[in-house]
């Protein structure tokens, strides 16, 4: 157990190093503050952008939480022009969402912050390496999955 928690709080660190190089040196991100977002209002963006058009249902079982929950999200999002909201013509009982402007904005800078990031760093290791890293965090992150089965 010792030994994890010391592996763990290294990669802490790295992670908080990385966050703060990626701060320092990529001017776009300090513009994601301007869309005035609170943590979960963008994790639900992010899920609605990898997943468009989404019901309020995906997101409230994706996340595991309450679909008023969910609904109180999405009607700050809507307010804030970051989403809209559109009947689902093949099933009227659905409304489907969608992002708004200010959502196409937000995924827009995503992108170009992407970009940066790869080129500046993560093309400075190999693909092999960024696979390794996305497999350690799948099987990190299946665990969970694994758990409530």
């Amino acid at each position: 157990m010792q030994d994890y928690l010391i592996i763990i709080d290294k990669i802490n660190q790295k992670f908080e190093q990385f966050k703060l190089l990626v701060l320092q040196e990529t001017e776009e991100v300090k513009e994601l503050e301007n869309f005035h977002l609170t943590p979960q209002q963008e994790i639900t963006m992010f899920y609605i952008i990898r997943n468009e058009p989404v019901i309020a249902n995906d997101i409230a079982n994706h996340f595991d939480i309450s679909k008023s929950a969910v609904s109180q999200v999405i009607s700050k999002l809507e307010e804030m022009k970051m989403i809209y909201r559109q009947v689902n013509s093949i099933n009227r009982r659905e409304t489907l969402i969608y992002l708004g402007d200010k959502g196409q904005e937000f995924h827009q800078l995503l992108k170009k912050i992407d970009e940066i990031l790869v080129e500046k760093y993560y093309s400075k290791v190999s693909l092999t390496e960024l696979k390794n890293v996305l497999d350690t965090l799948n099987k990190i992150v299946g665990t969970k999955k694994n758990k409530g089965s």
